[in-house]
């Protein structure tokens, strides 16, 4: 199971190796595709209304609440049960390197602010190795439901890696 490491205090970071492509790995960052296949966390519906993976390139997206847990969970901190999260690519380096910068403006009460996600990716025979780091939020309790989002994100990425492994075996 992923865990968030704690070493940083300004970012957590989680580190994966996959034995897959580092072109499989890209795109599941990169294209619709690709991050409708993983980027919900548990008991989200997650929808791409906008991708342009490039240096300063947009994406708009729409995070639903659909399970039980994470309704109750923003309820309690009384914040929509539907998020439209935008932001850009702040810097590409083909199969090595994302920056991405999210506009966090949907939060109740909150002033808007940047928040950032970098990925890397280091290629290492037939594996790879990715290191996502992100930024902490102002807020102790929006940094814990990024661990629990990011974490349960990491999970299903690690599925998708390999379901789009799956899908390239011969048969």
């Amino acid at each position: 199971m992923p865990q968030a490491s704690q070493l940083g205090e300004s970012t957590l970071r989680f580190e994966r190796v996959y034995d897959a492509s580092i072109e499989d790995v890209w795109a599941l960052w990169t294209t619709k595709e690709g991050l409708e296949a993983w980027y919900a966390p548990e008991g989200m519906h997650f929808e791409v209304l906008a991708l342009e993976p490039r240096v300063g390139g947009a994406f708009d997206h729409v995070l639903t609440a659909v399970g039980a847990e994470q309704v109750a969970y923003l309820e309690n901190l009384d914040m929509s049960l539907t998020a439209r999260v935008s932001g850009q690519f702040v810097e590409m380096v083909h199969h090595r390197r994302l920056r991405i910068r999210f506009d966090m403006d949907f939060v109740p009460g909150v002033e808007p602010y940047p928040y950032d996600m970098i990925v890397e990716l280091h290629a290492e025979g037939e594996r790879v190795r990715m290191v996502l780091t992100a930024d902490r939020h102002p807020d102790p309790e929006m940094t814990r439901g990024a661990i629990i989002g990011l974490t349960s994100q990491v999970q299903r990425f690690d599925l998708a890696v390999a379901a789009r492994a799956a899908k390239e075996q011969p048969t």
